[in-house]
């Protein structure tokens, strides 16, 4: 499979995954919560068997070959394969639910994220989607003026203005800073935030 095709899948669904099953380059992606709950439901149903779960399964989540027929593979790698599906979903398994969870948590700390989360917080027009199609550019320019509309809502309130404001911290202006003697040091920065090329961390109010 070519470079676009995996760049459209993973833009179309996020994660997947891929599989070699006999001859057959499979790939699948994770079941969302609500394609789980039905897989559930149809599991207590007198109608459904174990083999009829796992179709439904493979149906919700191979995305490519489109419309394969996974009739054309064991039924033994039918039921590994779904189970696999469960598994990387982390709907069946604690540990790597946590670790999904631990690993989003420090994404969340890159530059662009906390960008898209600041302006979330303050204009509620905006989808993170949305805010994944701007430029860095257009992106600054919403975190700036999601810093000027709370300047504004104080006011309007009657409190003071607390200049909140993102800042970025230069990791070469702050090393030279550190040569030259320059007392004015920024906070220090939490090694375990410097996830982000573009700059070693965002911290938080000025």
């Amino acid at each position: 499979m070519d470079a676009e095709k995996i760049f459209e899948l993973k833009s179309k669904y996020g994660n997947i995954y891929s599989i070699k099953v006999k001859n057959y380059n499979l790939i699948f992606r994770e079941l969302t919560f609500k394609e789980y709950d039905k897989i559930l439901y149809l599991k207590d149903l007198e109608e459904y068997s174990s083999a009829d779960i796992e179709d439904v399964i493979l149906q919700y989540a191979l995305v490519y070959p489109e419309d394969f027929d996974v009739n054309k593979i064991p039924p033994g790698n039918i039921s590994s394969l779904a189970q696999n599906v469960l598994d990387q979903s982390a709907l069946t398994s604690v540990s790597l639910a946590k670790s999904i969870l631990d690993t989003k948590r420090q994404e969340v700390n890159q530059v662009k994220n906390l960008m898209k989360a600041f302006v979330l917080a303050t204009i509620n027009s905006y989808t993170p989607e949305q805010l994944d199609e701007m430029t860095f550019t257009q992106l600054s320019y919403n975190v700036a003026l999601s810093e000027k509309i709370i300047e504004i809502k104080q006011g309007i309130n009657g409190i003071q203005s607390t200049s909140l404001s993102l800042q970025l911290v230069d990791p070469n202006a702050q090393q030279s800073n550190q040569q030259s003697g320059n007392n004015n040091k920024p906070p220090a920065i939490d090694e375990n935030l410097n996830f982000d090329p573009i700059a070693m961390k965002l911290w938080g109010a000025a």
